[in-house]
């Protein structure tokens, strides 16, 4: 693959040059299909692989870095990363693990499906192995997929984060706290996770799938073994009325009247 260059103003590109945004656009580069000069100001670029973008004279075709190399490589090479958000109002002060993040509230694993009984390091972060199940992300039917996180609780530990939490907000659970997927390829991660550099490829702190983001929705299980919890959508409404204030003509005169 071609080397990528960041945009510049007023420059001149071959076909089949690739360029990247100043700003990174989720992983996305962008390949020169009609030559030219490039425009005075940065364009409007997408995240939608495919979709044109018009910079000057010159035209790209956008494209992710991601989903060109993964037909090339065996698919056991997917790295799936897990991010555990706390909101401060809801859930206090947390410390999240492992502690050389240096992160509060934030919480960095993986569930030890990327074929590693280490920690991974991605993008100057450390996720934490640790022992969970992970299914349910797959949409069937038009319907939202509402996933499920089934946590090891053998040393007590996520027991031990709910008794912190319902402190400050009394039978909380963790409820409300964000939880984002993240999937990369093994040939991004950092060079740190080999005892010499990456041997899959180059570290790229960009090059991930789209992260799907949902929330802990509730707690459906806890004991001495396992939690589990319940994910939704950030904009899954199930339970929400719409609209919840009645249109009446009184406040809206147009309902209920027609223009022909």
């Amino acid at each position: 693959m071609t080397a990528a260059t960041v945009w510049t103003a007023t420059a001149s590109k071959s076909l089949n040059d690739i360029v990247c945004p100043t700003n990174v656009v989720a992983g996305m580069f962008f390949r020169v299909t009609t030559a030219g000069t490039t425009g005075s100001s940065e364009p409007a670029w997408t995240n939608i692989i495919g979709e044109n973008v018009y910079d000057g004279t010159v035209v790209y075709q956008a494209y992710s870095s991601i989903f060109d190399d993964i037909s090339k490589i065996n698919p056991t090479s997917v790295i799936e990363l897990f991010i555990v958000t706390l909101k401060t109002t809801l859930h206090g002060t947390n410390t999240g693990s492992p502690s050389s993040n240096n992160e509060t509230n934030i919480f960095r694993f993986h569930a030890g499906t990327n074929h590693t009984n280490q920690n991974i390091e991605w993008a100057g972060k450390k996720y934490e192995r640790f022992p969970i199940i992970a299914e349910g992300f797959a949409f069937q039917k038009g319907q939202l997929p509402r996933p499920k996180l089934i946590v090891s609780n053998a040393y007590g530990t996520i027991s031990t984060l709910f008794d912190a939490v319902n402190l400050v907000t009394a039978g909380n659970d963790l409820t409300g706290a964000t939880v984002a997927r993240v999937r990369t390829l093994a040939r991004f991660i950092d060079n740190a996770n080999f005892s010499g550099n990456n041997p899959f490829g180059t570290p790229d702190p960009n090059a991930e799938f789209p992260r799907e983001i949902y929330t802990i929705d509730r707690k459906a299980t806890e004991n001495r073994e396992i939690v589990e919890f319940e994910l939704a959508a950030v904009f899954d409404l199930a339970g929400i009325r719409i609209p919840k204030r009645q249109c009446t003509r009184n406040l809206f005169p147009a309902i209920g009247t027609f223009i022909q």
